[in-house]
């Protein structure tokens, strides 16, 4: 509002404070005398200090609730002659904005709070995991010394193995997605040979299982390295060949490595039980799982990870898949940081 400094008449007010201070209309509040409150107060012109302060409170009543706008008061002239500049915000949206960031502030508080619980129970959970497997070695080692290995401690020692491999891969997942979700990682991109990464793999994870199955490799093109980081691409295809064997059977699971111009492509593919179209949205979302899956161990961290680590590196990932006749996962990654 523009208001007279002699008489603190309202010279002129904009639609929003004719809304709010005149029920729309000029004639309640231009030409008149400043007044403490509009509509519906019985304070008059004389309640309001001479001069204006650089700041005040007005009380409105709005269909008969209160409501206080905020005014923030400096002088102004016009044709050499001065004038008060009167700017007005309703302390309710103050007051909103206000609870607005104590809400940002508390879920920022939560955040923190879930992400150091995530790091600090993978942390705490795997010393008694290793402390367990030592101990399952130690007793390996002591029954076959006594030659009392029989079948029956072999397959229990066996599975109990198993279950502290599952464990730690779960908490490796939780520390990982830890990370993710504080952004406290970041790639060491480097050239690195993906055949040789996922033959690594292949040697140290896939070969010599129980089902007889091994991992099928084919390359076409001329090899050549990519530019991304190392531990990450080979998480993302320990993660990728091991849903490939879990979500499968009989069937050999196959990666092609395919040498383009300026990019690699990867696809790893199995011929397991496939993905239900309604799951393939949402399946690089956390902790989701497809709707078929429900007798498969797993968190629903795995693609999650998978997929903010193709990204973090530049680049992509898609999948298609079709029930009862298997899973395809095409990525594509560069050769160099400038193609």
């Amino acid at each position: 509002m523009v208001i007279s400094t002699d008489e603190q008449t309202v010279l002129k007010a904009n639609k929003p404070a004719l809304a709010i201070l005149g029920n729309g209309k000029a004639s309640n509040i231009t030409g008149k005398p400043l007044q403490s409150s509009y509509r519906g107060s019985s304070l008059q012109k004389d309640d309001m200090p001479v001069p204006l302060p650089a700041s005040f409170l007005l009380p409105v009543y709005p269909e008969g609730r209160r409501q206080l706008i905020d005014f923030r008061v400096s002088k102004i002239k016009i044709h050499r002659k001065a004038y008060w500049l009167a700017i007005g915000r309703t302390v309710e949206k103050q007051q909103t904005l206000k609870l607005q960031l104590q809400h940002l502030e508390k879920e920022k508080m939560l955040h923190e709070m879930k992400v150091s619980f995530m790091s600090m129970a993978s942390h705490e959970f795997r010393t008694p995991l290793t402390a367990i497997a030592s101990s399952i070695d130690l007793l390996e080692t002591r029954l076959q010394l006594d030659n009392q290995f029989s079948e029956f401690y072999r397959h229990n020692i066996h599975k109990i193995s198993d279950e502290i491999f599952s464990l730690n891969t779960m908490l490796d997942e939780i520390l990982t997605l830890s990370k993710i979700v504080s952004n406290n990682f970041s790639p060491r991109q480097t050239a690195v040979d993906v055949h040789k990464v996922i033959s690594s793999l292949e040697c140290q994870y896939f070969s010599n299982r129980k089902d007889g199955r091994s991992l099928v490799i084919k390359v076409a093109g001329k090899p050549r390295n990519v530019f991304v980081d190392k531990d990450h691409l080979a998480k993302i295809f320990n993660n990728l060949i091991g849903n490939a064997f879990k979500y499968s059977e009989k069937k050999n699971p196959a990666i092609l490595l395919s040498y383009h111009k300026h990019k690699l492509v990867v696809k790893v593919r199995d011929h397991g039980i496939g993905i239900p179209q309604k799951d393939l949205p949402h399946l690089f979302t956390s902790f989701y799982r497809g709707s078929n899956v429900d007798s498969i161990e797993g968190t629903g961290l795995g693609l999650a990870i998978v997929k903010t680590f193709v990204e973090s590196n530049n680049g992509t990932i898609s999948v298609e898949s079709e029930e009862r006749k298997g899973t395809t996962f095409t990525l594509a990654f560069r050769y160099t940081e400038e193609d």
